[in-house]
């Protein structure tokens, strides 16, 4: 059996067709190219059906389509939001692509980027065989995929997982609305934020950072945090803190067994995990800690794809609609 995972991002549409042992047995990629509203949902459907075509459909041998969208979307919820995407504000997605003559009877669902990056590691990843796990997706900004005894959360609004507004400082301010707390300092994009701060607020330092006339970048950061740079270690050092909270508060929340890091942020930020676990063991449950593994997403680049592809052998989306 197969399937057709679709991974939507800002500007492409990546689709794959996907064996049930995750082999990956043809791929087909589209730039956006300033797409918007129904002319992405097309370009979607042509992705699915160049893919389908390398398939015998009417045999029952294709699964179904999952797609991967990124912002609020979930497989109970009729309509999609992807704020990067004009046009895309409650679209009914899933309505429109099975209008369509050649997807009318053939399953497809869709879900968000961190449920769906869940999902490729619990089906093909580091998290196989796990039935309570939690995938936190670090990089432009951060969100969670969470797992509970089998069933992947997804909300009253499919918002469940939009963790980047974890609460984890007080009091408020008020340059935390656009994207929280979280996000704001523990993402990518918040790492050079950090970085931009501690340069306006720090006039006596004078190190590598303070030399430069372009805003700090994340992969700078970390690229002079060996060599003992000030601003570096403090940006990172704020970081690790932030995420072992979080991390924290997963584990007495949820009991996962495992904690998977992925995105572009883990990349390098890898080796702070035992780091990372330390912090989490000053706030966490005490029983829970012990029950958790932190792990790196085995998947890449390619767990939302994975993710998006397992979409049609999810027992529990399959007997919400029969």
């Amino acid at each position: 059996m197969k399937s057709i995972g679709v991974d939507l991002g800002g500007t492409k549409v990546k689709g794959a067709l996907i064996d049930e042992q995750g082999k990956i047995l043809s791929e087909h990629y589209e730039l956006l190219s300033g797409r918007s509203g129904v002319e992405v949902v097309d370009l979607i459907r042509q992705t699915i059906q160049r893919l389908a075509d390398r398939v015998s459909t009417r045999n029952g041998d294709l699964a179904g389509v999952g797609i991967c969208v990124p912002g609020i979307a979930g497989p109970y919820k009729e309509t999609v939001w992807a704020p990067n995407i004009p046009g895309w504000d409650e679209l009914p997605l899933v309505s429109l692509l099975k209008n369509y003559p050649g997807l009318k009877d053939i399953p497809v669902y869709a879900d968000s980027d961190r449920a769906c990056c869940l999902r490729g590691e619990v089906m093909h990843g580091t998290a196989a065989g796990t039935r309570n796990a939690v995938f936190v997706t670090v990089g432009t900004g951060i969100g969670a995929g969470i797992m509970v005894d089998g069933h992947v959360l997804s909300g009253f609004g499919a918002i469940s997982g939009a963790t980047g507004w974890m609460a984890l400082e007080r009091p408020y301010k008020d340059k935390f609305k656009p994207m929280g707390c979280f996000e704001y300092y523990a993402s990518g994009d918040g790492l050079s934020r950090s970085a931009k701060e501690y340069l306006e607020e720090n006039p006596e330092y004078q190190g590598y950072f303070r030399q430069q006339s372009y805003p700090p970048k994340s992969a700078d950061i970390f690229a002079h945090y060996d060599a003992g740079d000030p601003l570096s270690h403090f940006v990172l050092n704020q970081a690790i803190e932030l995420w072992g909270m979080a991390v924290a508060n997963y584990i007495s929340l949820f009991n996962p067994e495992m904690i998977i890091f992925g995105g572009g942020v883990f990349g390098p930020a890898v080796r702070f995990l035992p780091d990372i676990l330390k912090e989490a063991k000053r706030w966490a449950q005490p029983i829970a800690i012990r029950q958790v593994t932190l792990k790196a997403s085995a998947l890449e680049g390619n767990a939302a794809l994975f993710g998006a592809a397992a979409l049609p052998f999810d027992k529990h989306i399959k007997e919400s609609q029969l």
